[in-house]
């Protein structure tokens, strides 16, 4: 199956004025434990309970190993680490730095080479016929599609914005957020699920 991808850029991209460019990938829904146990069952002669049990046993392994530091190594697959912060105050001395100052950031992850090599070869990639990008729009232009979408419904919220105008959610609320403050909207109704509703003077 092809990963489907899209083309999104970046204006002035680190303060040059020049655009960057970069593929943005749509990841596909994790296999649950269940899915697992079930594929690797099928493949080989070890029962669900023992792929379980297997799974569990890695987990407590490679927690006993980085918990002291150390790189774990899973044959074929690849190394995992630890990367952490220093949370050391500014004015502090170095050779004051204490222990309590250090905190596990994330875990690392590198690759097998023959596994990142696999993976390489078997990857299809296709272009979306879809984007997750907003679709930009002037004042003007979003004013109208308010007031056009407002004709024939009683009131509009962010949910509305992202599926008739083609918005991401941060764009969708930085709209009404906008309209609102310049009193074109007005925002009634829970402060988690609000609506909004065209003031009088705009209709």
């Amino acid at each position: 199956m092809s990963i489907k991808y899209e083309i999104q850029s970046i204006k002035n991209s680190q303060g040059t004025g020049k655009e960057r460019h970069f593929a943005r990938i749509f990841e596909g829904t994790p296999m649950s434990a269940q899915q697992l146990e079930s594929y690797i069952q099928s493949s080989c002669s070890l029962t669900k309970g023992d792929v379980e049990a297997t799974l569990s046993a890695l987990r407590e392994c490679m927690i006993q190993h980085l918990s002291h530091g150390n790189r774990f190594y899973i044959p074929s697959i690849g190394y995992f680490s630890l990367s952490v912060n220093l949370n050391m105050p500014e004015d502090k001395p170095i050779d004051k730095a204490r222990a309590d100052y250090i905190s596990v950031r994330n875990i690392n992850f590198r690759p097998d080479t023959s596994m990142l090599q696999e993976v390489k070869r078997n990857v299809h990639f296709e272009r979306a016929k879809f984007s997750t990008k907003s679709k930009e729009h002037t004042e003007e232009m979003m004013l109208e599609k308010i007031k056009e979408y407002l004709s024939t419904n009683i009131c509009i919220n962010r949910r509305a914005m992202e599926i008739h105008f083609g918005l991401r959610q941060n764009s969708a609320l930085k709209w009404l957020k906008h309209f609102t403050e310049i009193g074109v909207l007005r925002k009634e109704g829970a402060r988690n699920s609000p609506v909004y509703f065209m003031n009088k003077q705009e209709i």
